[in-house]
């Protein structure tokens, strides 16, 4: 099985940053685009930053620079092949027209997390990045610091209903126009108990399990070479701001049960509470229809 990673948000925030670097968008249209164009001026803005390594390797996959491009080459797989996109909603918000057609048949799958769990969480994650050498804006900080950042305001990518919406309005999108059971699974339900629900998980995806046996596995960072990504993971340097995000999962074991996975023990600060009220009638509506 081929693991593609979050295709469609590199391209967001390859069009993003392009925005923020040109005034314009990159064109829809992969017929309209001169990828070794893009990637000429790519490296010359990336001269002399922290990033400049990344976008020098010859591995840098310019056929997924473009929505358009993933969707043609997801839309294009052989029969018998079998492949696993990792993606967030907010890659194709304002894009559902570039997801893979229907007649790919590709399951669309839903991992929700109550935002009381995601939030705080996430805006440690946002405020390390945007003060990061390697800000995804491209862009310097518009904060102090900790105590006067917030996240409703501070965050230039940050997308409808705090990325929430985006899942729920792709959920929705999914049930009307490709498949009205897509599957939902809750992120701490398989914390809780993961041999039964990733047993339920694949038994609903016909995709292969291996009992316990596939609950741990060699911790080896090289499996990522193995995937296809814009900027592939294996070659970031561990201080680069991709390979720290994504460090914890890349060297993980095993699937460790949590039960009750616990709550965040700090008091929450207001723009943490501003997102939990704002996503949480998304999630409990998804929930509904979560596996048990």
């Amino acid at each position: 099985m081929q693991v593609w990673f979050e295709p469609y948000t590199m391209a967001f925030f390859q069009d993003f940053q392009f925005k923020q670097r040109t005034g314009s968008y990159l064109p829809n249209s992969a017929d309209d685009f001169d990828s070794k164009d893009f990637m000429r001026q790519k490296r010359l803005h990336a001269q002399g930053t922290s990033l400049e390594h990344l976008f020098n390797l010859p591995s840098v996959d310019e056929t997924l620079i473009l929505r358009d491009s993933v969707r043609r080459q997801l839309s294009s797989i052989p029969a018998g092949e079998s492949v696993f996109v990792k993606d967030m909603a907010y890659g194709v918000t304002d894009f559902l027209d570039l997801l893979p057609t229907k007649d790919s048949g590709f399951q669309h799958i839903f991992l929700i997390r109550n935002p009381k769990k995601v939030f705080p969480a996430w805006r440690r994650l946002i405020l390390a990045q945007l003060t990061s050498d390697q800000p995804p804006a491209g862009q310097a900080p518009t904060f102090d610091d900790e105590t006067t950042f917030d996240m409703t305001s501070d965050v230039p990518y940050m997308m409808p209903g705090y990325s929430y919406k985006c899942q729920y309005d792709l959920w929705r999108y999914v049930k009307e126009n490709i498949n009205p059971n897509p599957i939902v699974i809750d992120a701490d339900d398989i914390l809780s108990d993961p041999l039964t629900m990733l047993s339920k998980f694949t038994d609903a995806t016909k995709m292969p399990f291996n009992g316990s046996a596939s609950l741990s596995w060699d911790a080896r960072a090289d499996v990522v070479s193995k995937w296809r990504c814009f900027i592939p993971l294996a070659n970031a340097r561990p201080d680069d701001f991709i390979y720290r995000t994504h460090s914890k999962s890349i060297f993980s074991s095993c699937f460790e049960r949590r039960v009750n996975p616990k709550q965040p023990g700090r008091e929450l600060s207001s723009d943490v509470i501003k997102c939990i009220e704002a996503t949480m009638p998304y999630y409990m509506e998804m929930a509904q229809y979560k596996l048990t």
